[in-house]
């Protein structure tokens, strides 16, 4: 009797075992995936799309942490200067882009795959090659646009900032994905469609127009690189710009302002917001952490929010954080900076980057300017 009851309490363990693994498997195989391009941290929760968060144990498990990038990364080196391709591009094969869902890119080909492994491997992959390997640093001058500053100073006022160096550059501002554009420009409607090779209708527009602001209202000369790093392929984007950004740095040291400016995703209900009237493009700051300094790049992006808000209450959407280094290992005050998103105009842009202008000339000058 002992025998058969051991053996029914056994029968029993293993049908609870059983159910609750077959409960664990649905609602891990059911859960729904959290969007990326939700923010991690913007102060506000109120501001995001519910229909864009919903819970996930498979994110929570797996995702959440990178951790299935993270252990591919330590065998193949350069995908962190890898990202998924642009949309409008063709698609890859179903099998390369499976794998491209771990490994943190989608590869175009199986030669991608073959050269993942080595550090220099976009120098010699189609990607680079469509895309324009930058071999020479020297012609990347041809895109710049950089006009010294050049004025008088009235009797018995201090020298402001920009003439105590001479004029040399102090901001360095570039894109390391041109392309993107905004679909009220463009007259279309779909996100995807969101990208111009005119260069008059991208974020390369909005980083000359904060360019002149800075230049022209607070005399802080800038250099402007238009190098577009992703005219066929989003693949190797921030290899390419870093190269640009060396380019920069080892030409004017003196910059030791670098902002990246991109326009995000996300539709209008998140990135438009009118304030005392005005029609204004809201900003994302976005912080890589595998930068060993990242805290630093934290705390500038942090007090750039932080003056826009006093200023501009609800034109900041806060800072995310992503693993990943976004050039910003080269100096603390190394921004990344989304101006909008895919459904804002270009005059909404504008009025923001005169807000943004205004904010880095509070941190950059002795003495804070009039809020424009």
């Amino acid at each position: 009797m002992r025998r058969v009851s051991a053996i029914g309490n056994r029968k029993v363990r293993l049908l609870i075992v059983e159910g609750l693994s077959i409960i664990l498997l649905l609602v891990f195989s059911l859960s729904v995936k959290v969007s990326p391009t939700v923010p991690a941290f913007s102060g506000s929760e109120g501001e995001i799309d519910p229909g864009l968060r919903t819970a996930s144990v498979f994110d929570f498990l797996w995702i959440k942490d990178d951790l299935a990038k993270e252990v591919l990364r330590l065998g193949f080196p350069m995908l962190r200067y890898a990202e998924v391709g642009r949309y409008d591009t063709p698609q890859s094969p179903l099998s390369l882009r499976i794998a491209g869902y771990f490994m943190g890119f989608t590869p175009r080909s199986a030669r991608d795959l073959a050269f993942a492994g080595f550090p220099g491997f976009l120098l010699e992959s189609r990607a680079m090659e469509a895309s324009g390997a930058v071999s020479d640093l020297s012609n990347l001058e041809d895109d710049w646009g950089y006009t010294p500053v050049m004025f008088s100073l009235p009797p018995g006022e201090g020298a402001p900032l920009a003439a105590t160096l001479s004029g040399r550059p102090l901001v360095g501002i570039y894109h390391t994905h041109a392309t993107e554009s905004y679909l009220p420009e463009l007259g279309k409607t779909q996100a995807a469609e969101a990208f111009s090779s005119n260069m008059s209708k991208t974020v390369v527009k909005i980083g000359e127009m904060l360019a002149a602001e800075l230049e022209t209202r607070y005399r802080i000369p800038v250099l402007h690189s238009r190098t577009v790093h992703d005219a066929e392929t989003r693949v190797g984007a921030y290899y390419r710009s870093e190269q640009t950004v060396k380019a920069i740095l080892d030409k004017y040291p003196s910059c030791g302002y670098l902002v990246d400016v991109h326009r995000d995703s996300q539709p209008r209900s998140i990135t438009a917001v009118t304030i005392r009237g005005k029609p204004y493009a809201r900003v994302l700051f976005v912080v890589g952490t595998d930068n060993p300094g990242w805290v630093k790049n934290y705390e500038f992006s942090r007090k750039l929010s932080d003056k826009l808000e006093e200023a501009y209450p609800g034109i900041s959407r806060g800072i995310l954080y992503e693993s990943a280094v976004y050039n910003q290992k080269y100096s603390p005050n190394a921004i990344l900076v989304e101006c909008g998103g895919v459904g804002n105009t270009m005059e909404e842009c504008e009025n923001t980057v005169q807000a943004l202008a205004w904010a880095l000339a509070s941190l950059m000058l002795p003495s804070a300017p009039p809020v424009p």
